[in-house]
């Protein structure tokens, strides 16, 4: 089953609930403009996730954090382009960064495209119910629920601080969750109530710590 739409209509908050509750397995790409992102899911849990952005890129996001070295990235992706191997199974293969350091900054990335997905205003989204290829079974599991938690308290600290606009209250909270209350959307999580604006302003935020999942392989092979 596949499902399209737009995410004025139906927030990134309601598809990835939709997903864990259903405990689907499969593919949700979101566009806009150039843009893509992609959030990739095995029984209703988030195993990884892509970007077009190059700041995005597991790679990139390595070496920003100065995990390997941008000349060790560049041997590889040669090797990548040459061979097909995972990019994490060769790091890990030349030794450039432990199992559980890869692990954790794989979680990072997730937290932070998902972050970023969260400033989109408008964009379009396709849902692909599908089982994924073999090499991506039982790799890196997170709880769907717990990571938007995560990022949807990171956007309110982010608030707070001053590096996002304040939102001003709805002038009546809803009794359902994700009701749209004149453009907001409320999203509760665990008896916590979430309030996501219609938009912000892009500014540096702060990254997000390593934690919280179920250990298993990284299945990232992005640059």
């Amino acid at each position: 089953m596949g499902l399209t739409g737009e995410i004025k209509t139906m927030p990134v908050t309601d598809l990835l609930q939709w997903i864990e509750t259903t405990r689907k397995s499969g593919i949700v790409e979101y566009r806009s403009g150039t843009e893509w992102k992609k959030i990739f899911f095995q029984k209703g849990q988030i195993i990884f996730a892509s970007s077009a952005r190059e700041s995005e890129k597991l790679g990139r996001h390595l070496v920003r954090q100065d995990r390997i070295r941008e000349s060790d990235l560049i041997d590889c992706l040669h090797e990548n382009e040459e061979t097909g191997k995972k990019l994490t199974q060769i790091l890990e293969d030349r030794n450039l960064i432990s199992h559980d350091e890869l692990y954790g900054e794989v979680v990072i990335l997730i937290k932070e495209i998902l972050f970023d997905l969260f400033l989109w205003e408008e964009g379009l989204f396709q849902f692909r119910d599908l089982e994924l290829p073999p090499s991506m079974i039982n790799p890196l599991s997170l709880k769907t629920g717990q990571v938007l938690f995560e990022v949807l308290n990171k956007i309110d600290e982010n608030r707070r601080d001053g590096v996002l606009p304040a939102q001003e209250p709805p002038s009546k909270s809803p009794a359902s969750t994700g009701s749209k209350v004149k453009g907001r959307i409320i999203f509760k999580v665990d008896d916590k109530k979430f309030t996501l604006p219609g938009s912000y302003e892009k500014r540096e935020i702060t990254s997000f710590q390593k934690e919280g999942g179920k250990k298993g392989e990284p299945v990232g092979d992005g640059q």
